[in-house]
């Protein structure tokens, strides 16, 4: 993988058990993108919905990643397109997190429509001593749900 493109590292989620695995695909929305040659995993991105009295209104984009190989393929769009029809109607916003130097990350998320609201620098530090500052993006449905009654 890319360690420079990403908060956690593989040893962090070298503890979890296939068991807690499960909880997480059963609690939260995680869809896949596969080659349709060899029916091999390219890509993957997930939701997890707060469940909090103050915040169920948001949900959480995580673990957006298509192999180097076949990006541009198409298949972060397939993903993205996915995620966002599932938390459309059921969120008002939609929040992720971007590492700020993954410039064709920035670029992707904005080009679907998520706009930065504020930079965590120091977000994460590598092995080798480097920081990561991380981009804070939301997608608002809600704005969307104004335009649209505003116009009838």
């Amino acid at each position: 993988m890319e360690p420079h493109a990403f908060r956690y590292a593989p040893e962090d989620e070298a503890h979890i058990t296939p068991d807690a695995v499960a909880v997480r695909l059963q609690r939260d929305f995680v869809i896949g993108a596969f080659n349709a040659e060899d029916s091999r995993m390219i890509g993957v991105g997930g939701l997890a919905w707060n469940d909090g009295a103050k915040t169920r209104h948001k949900a959480l984009l995580y673990g957006m990643y298509v192999k180097a190989a076949d990006r541009g393929s198409g298949a972060a769009d397939a993903i993205m397109k996915r995620l966002i029809d599932e938390a459309r109607g059921s969120v008002e916003i939609v929040t992720l997190t971007v590492v700020s130097t993954n410039f064709r990350a920035l670029r992707f998320y904005e080009r679907w429509g998520f706009r930065a609201y504020g930079v965590e620098e120091r977000s994460a530090k590598n092995g080798d001593g480097d920081y990561l500052d991380e981009t804070l993006m939301a997608l608002r449905f809600i704005d969307e749900n104004r335009r649209q009654d505003a116009s009838r």
